[in-house]
């Protein structure tokens, strides 16, 4: 178990976070809220010490085999499909790899080792970009939708749903340089006729 807030926010929650496994898949989930910051400064001078300690009373209670915790469980949810083979479909998305190969033009690799090459980052922001943009062009979801169907890809990429989060936010702090950068390689996928747009004004 782990601790989990949001350290951009001035009053985050504290949650206690577990992980499951389903089948290859992990997954995490909230199993305990232990309150807002705000809120904890009412019992302690110190809630993030307070809510690390928390976590690892439970760790300890845990393997010690008497952690009680509480997850709630959504009855309207379909069954996840299982390794059964009766259960199980075995058709897989090979139809991306035509999107694989335009991807590829782009160099996106070269650019997230650029912009994480300075940072202590133990997955592959590339890998996650990639099937990030092919589930928005074929089959738009939610991020956790996302996740959830990754399997269903050829490749059947081991991504971690945190990382995901993780990735999304050096995304966002690259933005600028993430879009100049598509628009410069775009040049290997479509030639755009340089002349013309400086007669036109549209570049200097």
């Amino acid at each position: 178990m782990k601790l989990y807030y949001d350290k951009r926010l001035k009053d985050p929650t504290y949650y206690i976070q577990q992980g499951f496994r389903n089948g290859k898949k992990t997954t995490t989930k909230n199993i305990k809220r232990l309150g807002k910051h705000s809120e904890l400064l009412l019992i302690t001078d110190n809630p993030l010490e307070y809510a690390k300690n928390e976590v690892k009373k439970m760790n300890e209670e845990y393997r010690s085999g008497r952690s009680e915790f509480i997850v709630t469980m959504d009855f309207n949810e379909r069954i996840p499909s299982t390794d059964s083979p009766c259960s199980n479909s075995t058709s897989l998305n090979i139809g991306y790899l035509y999107l694989k190969d335009i991807y590829a033009k782009l160099n996106l690799s070269d650019f997230f080792k650029s912009v994480s090459s300075d940072r202590k980052i133990t997955y592959d922001c590339n890998k996650i970009c990639q099937f990030l943009t092919y589930a928005r062009i074929l089959d738009p979801a939610s991020k956790y939708g996302t996740y959830d169907k990754l399997d269903t890809y050829y490749e059947k990429p081991q991504v971690e749903y945190q990382h995901m989060i993780r990735f999304l936010d050096i995304l966002d702090r690259n933005s600028d340089q993430y879009l100049k950068h598509l628009f410069d390689n775009s040049e290997n996928i479509v030639k755009r006729d340089m002349v013309l747009r400086q007669e036109k004004g549209l570049i200097k």
